[in-house]
């Protein structure tokens, strides 16, 4: 597996969207001669876990999901771009603030349609193998394998641009995609009812045909498995309540299949909730693998399966490094994203009883209110700046440079889904589904795991399943989409409640594709308010 992931991630890194099938490409996939034997099909089916793993390593979805919520800012030399979490200037026209009508580069959904049209070639060739071809149960988990990917990929699109092009059909021929005048065939958007409705079809799909597994012969959650399947269909269902719920229509069932779905994966998944002992114990829970490990994505520098943290990743946006020559002006302090002295009581209100701040964080009971830097009145010293350490986890490029002082490789698997995550997601679902006691249940349990002993014994539980989600996941991708589905922004001016009625938590859609495909839109809120 290792050595496909590999070579299809340096394919990624070096090739643009137009020459991404490239011969060698079409050869491996398309050729009637490739699908001839289960191990051709594996090979097929790590190759769609190599795409979606290529699509996500260069942490889009942390500033997608943690940046847009203002807990984070830019640091004075580096960092995310300051344009996911200020308000945009749509006044003045010739303003470039835009927020994110600025980053047109987070406005590209091409990644993820490659994944769709891997996922749907693959399904449609393995579909087709004889089953005698296979060992007993292994077309089925294959194919799991696979409806899994496509409906995770969906679910992430839905819930980042809302309507978008629906494809499903296997593409194997030109004349599928080109018209006999030779035109590019278009495809519009569809709405984020049926975006979501075809990730539910294909969640339910792959819960059916995958299986748990057990302690002993457990993937470490870098395949996807039974349980994963069931946390997304947690998140699939939730959001098509909210949907719902937006648009004037009866939610019950949904929120219903969620607890269903998450309930499953808690009491038959071979998962259970790592301790926060002490910072050995959380640096082991990142390094991937561990018992809260329900669906990940495989970094390992020793498996050759990583990226250098100087090109990009989440570490290049979130981590202080020891410089390899020892000058501690090197370590990246004023060049990565921080979290400010005022926002951290969003995040951990009851610092320092909460042991999950410094933890999570280093230098925490820091009061800088303002990036540091050598030339700042207030901020100049390195070692109190708040920066995120869960992925902080490196090895040495054995070939670096003299002169490269920062040559790491990333050490750590990047969450998908853990356990954690997946049991508050329940309590939020027990909640929506008038089950308030059996919700409370699961935030004390978190809650004394961070060292907070007293029992919840507030009247706003969902409120505080938000917290505990905060606390928890900050840095993993899921705060803002949780916002947007609960409508719970208290970080104002993250989002006003004018864009959020609106839909303005959706993406705008960049130029390149507005331009290739005539017939998709752009997204109504962002209409005159991007830069392209």
């Amino acid at each position: 597996m290792k050595n496909i992931i590999l070579s299809m991630l340096t394919l990624l890194a070096i090739s643009s969207c137009k020459d991404f099938l490239n011969p060698k490409q079409v050869n491996l996939v398309y050729n009637d001669v490739f699908w001839q034997n289960e191990k051709d099909a594996v090979t097929a089916v790590l190759g769609v876990y190599a795409l979606y793993r290529g699509a996500m390593v260069n942490a889009q979805m942390y500033e997608r999901g943690d940046v847009t919520t203002g807990f984070f800012r830019r640091g004075h030399n580096g960092g995310s771009s300051d344009r996911l979490y200020l308000p945009g200037n749509f006044v003045n026209v010739s303003d470039v603030n835009k927020s994110w009508g600025s980053l047109e580069s987070l406005a590209d959904w091409s990644s993820f349609y490659k994944v769709i049209a891997m996922t749907n070639l693959t399904i449609s060739r393995i579909a087709a193998m004889n089953d005698n071809l296979f060992s007993s149960g292994n077309k089925s988990k294959l194919l799991g394998e696979v409806y899994f990917l496509r409906a995770l990929t969906y679910y992430h699109i839905a819930t980042i641009w809302g309507n978008a092009p629906l494809i499903l059909e296997s593409i194997e021929s030109s004349n599928q995609v080109i018209d006999q005048d030779g035109n590019l065939k278009n495809v519009p958007r569809s709405s984020d009812i049926a975006i979501m409705e075809t990730a539910l079809k294909d969640v339910n799909e792959a819960v059916q045909r995958l299986e748990y597994g057990s302690k002993a012969n457990f993937e470490g959650g870098v395949r996807a498995a039974k349980g994963s399947a069931q946390a997304l269909s947690g998140y699939a269902n939730l959001w098509m309540a909210f949907l719902q719920q937006r648009n004037g229509q009866a939610n019950a069932q949904y929120i219903a299949n969620a607890v269903k779905s998450l309930e499953d994966a808690v009491t038959h998944g071979p998962y259970s909730l790592a301790p926060y002992t002490d910072a050995r114990a959380i640096a082991a829970l990142y390094k991937g693998g561990s018992s809260e490990a329900v669906f990940e994505l495989n970094i390992s520098a020793n498996a050759n399966e990583s990226y250098r943290i100087d090109k990009g990743g989440i570490q290049s946006l979130t981590c202080k490094v020891p410089p390899l020559d020892g000058d501690a002006t090197k370590d990246r302090s004023s060049s990565i994203n921080w979290i400010p002295a005022s926002k951290k009581r969003f995040i951990y209100p009851n610092y320092p009883a909460d042991r999950r701040a410094d933890l999570f964080f280093g230098a925490w009971s820091s009061t800088y209110d303002e990036p540091f830097s050598d030339v700042s009145a207030v901020s100049t010293d390195r070692r109190n700046v708040t920066w995120l350490k869960k992925f902080a986890a490196f090895v040495e490029d054995p070939n670096a440079q003299k002169n490269e002082y920062i040559a790491y490789f990333a050490d750590c698997n990047i969450p998908i889904f853990r356990f954690t995550d997946v049991k508050l997601l329940l309590a939020e679902a027990y909640i929506k589904n008038g089950q308030a006691g059996m919700a409370t249940a699961i935030i004390n349990e978190i809650r004394t795991r961070a060292g907070l002993t007293a029992p919840y014994t507030g009247d706003n539980p969902l409120a505080e399943v938000m917290q505990q989600r905060t606390s928890e996941l900050i840095g993993e991708g899921k705060l803002f989409f949780d916002y947007v589905r609960n409508n719970y922004f208290q970080n104002v001016p993250v989002m006003e409640a004018e864009r959020y009625r609106q839909q303005g938590y959706y993406w705008p859609v960049s130029s390149a594709i507005l331009t290739s495909n005539k017939l998709v839109q752009q997204t109504p809120y962002w209409n005159g308010r991007t830069t392209w």
